[in-house]
């Protein structure tokens, strides 16, 4: 049997599209002796941790067609387990959600982004929904797609 692969990886150094700040040594002010003005103590900051997602965008394209509550019971099996409480529902952001979704009188997919119905893709990254009928995840239709971002572009 294939081991299954996370669907979430750390992203680090250089590549990391998170990353908030540089390397110390860009701020490090070399020639001051700040030690005697340092506090007695200081408690330790965690940093954050931000994982890259992209994984799960490649991963839906195999599920097309199939029945969304096991396509969402799999993909938490593929969430290590220490982030699954911040990034279970992560799927969302390359789906949308069944209860969001509607067509229009032209035919066209439509989803629901801060109260408003928008034509999908409400984001850059999403490119599926979940059928309300059936509960199967179908892919947006390419046409919708590029005239979506088209408009996203022009604005």
């Amino acid at each position: 049997m294939k081991e299954e692969k996370w669907l979430l990886r750390k992203t680090s150094g250089s590549r990391s599209r998170f990353k908030s700040g540089g390397d110390y040594k860009d701020d490090k002010i070399p020639n001051l002796d700040l030690l005697n003005e340092l506090p007695m103590r200081e408690g330790l900051k965690k940093t954050s941790n931000y994982l890259d997602s992209g994984l799960i965008k490649k991963w839906l394209h195999n599920y097309i067609g199939k029945d969304f509550d096991y396509i969402y019971s799999e993909y938490l099996k593929r969430i290590q387990p220490k982030y699954l409480a911040d990034y279970k529902d992560e799927i969302y952001l390359y789906a949308e959600a069944r209860a969001n979704v509607s067509f229009d009188q032209d035919g066209n997919v439509c989803g629901r982004w801060a109260g408003k119905i928008v034509k999908l893709p409400s984001n850059v990254h999403s490119s599926f929904y979940v059928d309300p009928e059936t509960n199967l995840l179908k892919k947006i239709p390419e046409g919708q797609f590029k005239k979506r971002l088209l408009l996203m572009l022009i604005v």
